[in-house]
């Protein structure tokens, strides 16, 4: 259905804090992992203690640089630098998670728009299902101008929304949980057992 939606308008990522907090908490976890080689049994047996040691260390055994890739470098570049809606000439594409979540609204679906936060957060009343679907753009006046070039009704005045918790928040809830979990288990050295377990 994408396809049949034309050319494409304006495309907004993620905003500037949700980068700057993905991208925090996946280098604090590579750091992390840094500071547990140190301990590993197999790294103070075979490995020089220095930088080039533990990288060394890593390339011998690449378990756990490869599952911190798989599971926090590349979702952290997904969710800061390539999710996020994009508006169409016939609609709109929200995506929100994963890609095939993608969530196509035809404009004649969209009733009417609210502006909930001046800067960075409206949200669709859709027709179809009596939905309110909240997102957060970069550029307010942008979407603001192509939904008025649809003759779509719209209130200006910061209004409030009724709604559950955004996807965005529910992403930075996850990802705040997952990094407090996964620090827990850097330290406690379940990682190391794992690794020393299953791979070596």
């Amino acid at each position: 259905m994408k396809k049949d939606l034309g050319k494409k308008l304006y495309k907004s990522k993620a905003l500037m804090p949700f980068k700057v907090l993905f991208l925090s908490i996946c280098i604090m976890l590579f750091i992390n992992l840094y500071i547990q080689t140190y301990i590993d049994p197999d790294f103070l047996k075979n490995f020089e203690h220095s930088f080039w040691g533990v990288m060394n260390f890593h390339v011998a055994y690449p378990e756990q640089v490869i599952s911190l890739i798989l599971s926090t470098l590349i979702p952290t570049i997904y969710y800061a630098f390539i999710r996020g809606i994009c508006f169409y000439e016939k609609g709109v594409l929200v995506n929100r998670g994963l890609p095939f979540m993608n969530h196509v609204i035809a404009y004649d679906d969209i009733q009417s728009y609210k502006i909930v936060h001046h800067k960075y957060l409206m949200s669709f009343m859709r027709k179809s299902l009596r939905e309110e679907l909240l997102f957060t753009v970069q550029d307010i006046d942008r979407a603001v101008a192509i939904l008025d070039q649809h003759n779509i009704k719209g209130d200006l005045s910061n209004a409030e929304f009724h709604g559950g918790m955004t996807t965005s928040k529910k992403l930075i809830i996850f990802y705040i949980v997952f990094f407090i979990v996964v620090t827990i288990l850097q330290f406690s050295g379940f990682f190391i057992y794992v690794n020393q377990w299953l791979f070596r």
